[in-house]
């Protein structure tokens, strides 16, 4: 029975566990999904950080999937991700490397918008603590990867007082292109040069199509704003139009229709910009709560999709998205 056990076995085997590190408000994190997952570093609020005690605690969680004895195929600090099932292996997690390939920023939670569906609107506004010296620790002993995947958000993270100094350190460093969240009412001639040498991507939810549903849903007057500085963007560089992603979120009787999605398409390909992007509140529909969505979302999905083929835009998908729609059939 034993021997049974142990081949029916499987092993969590996440790239985020091993080697990701999310810069939460108040938190050191491995990763960046629907839950907080492993925890290295709790309430903090600045000082050092030691990276080979991180890569210990990265190790201790490893060795106890690996654990025979064990009759948990992942840690509980997993319970509900959203991705896990799709991490699975019939094989033991191999040893790894102290490399970092995967960096999230979420440690300044101000904003110049105050989105009705914010997932952190609940959260005190501001930072707790500077994020910059542990990027240059990271890059002084190698543990960054050069060719990392960075995800710089907030909040608002080109409000925030490190930005342009981390963004200079980050585009100087890594290889691989630096994808920015952004609200887009901030022009930055850091994201302009970045665009200018390919080296950036932006995502900006602009959920609607016309000044007064913005307004409704982002509560500040800067529609036309964020038009203009997507705009100068593209003037800057052309290489803007193939880095912008435009992202619609639904938003349950505000711009939940096809009329109003069918604008915001027409919108994003008169700009020039050739990915898009349907979300929708998963606050609201959080994948761990098993609340399903409105069965009219799939007819919004159906239709986002057929008219962005018409204008020949890339339609992007989010993982966490297409979870909960799962769940949802």
């Amino acid at each position: 029975m034993f021997f049974d056990f142990l081949k029916r076995k499987k092993y969590l085997d996440c790239d985020c566990m091993k080697h990701s590190i999310h810069f939460f408000y108040d938190e050191i994190r491995a990763c960046c999904i629907n839950i907080p997952g492993p925890v290295f570093y709790e309430n903090y609020q600045g000082g050092n950080v030691d990276w080979d005690f991180v890569y210990r605690k990265r190790k201790a969680l490893v060795k106890q999937i690996n654990s025979p004895f064990s009759d948990k195929e992942y840690p509980y600090c997993c319970e509900g991700c959203c991705e896990k099932d799709s991490k699975f292996s019939s094989k033991k997690v191999p040893k790894f490397e102290n490399k970092i390939d995967t960096m999230y920023f979420h440690n300044h939670m101000s904003c110049n918008a105050k989105c009705t569906y914010c997932a952190y609107g609940h959260i005190e506004r501001g930072y707790k603590y500077r994020v910059l010296p542990l990027v240059k620790s990271l890059i002084d002993k190698e543990i960054l990867s050069r060719n990392a995947h960075i995800y710089m958000s907030g909040g608002e993270i080109t409000i925030s007082p490190e930005f342009e100094e981390l963004l200079s350190l980050l585009l100087h460093y890594i290889y691989s292109k630096v994808e920015i969240l952004t609200s887009g009412i901030r022009y930055c001639k850091s994201i302009e040069e970045a665009f200018i040498h390919d080296k950036c991507k932006l995502v900006i939810s602009l959920d609607s199509a016309n000044p007064e549903t913005y307004k409704n849903i982002k509560q500040v007057d800067c529609f036309d704003k964020v038009v203009q500085n997507i705009n100068d963007y593209i003037k800057a560089s052309e290489n803007a139009k193939s880095n912008i992603t435009m992202k619609y979120i639904i938003v349950d009787g505000v711009n939940d229709n096809n009329e109003e999605i069918t604008n915001f398409v027409k919108l994003v390909s008169e700009l020039g910009i050739k990915d898009i992007r349907l979300d929708f509140d998963y606050e609201k529909y959080k994948y761990t709560r098993n609340i399903k969505v409105p069965d009219y979302y799939f007819d919004l999905y159906k239709n986002f999709n057929e008219v962005s083929k018409q204008f020949c835009l890339n339609v992007q998908k989010c993982d966490q998205i297409e979870a909960i729609l799962e769940k949802s059939h």
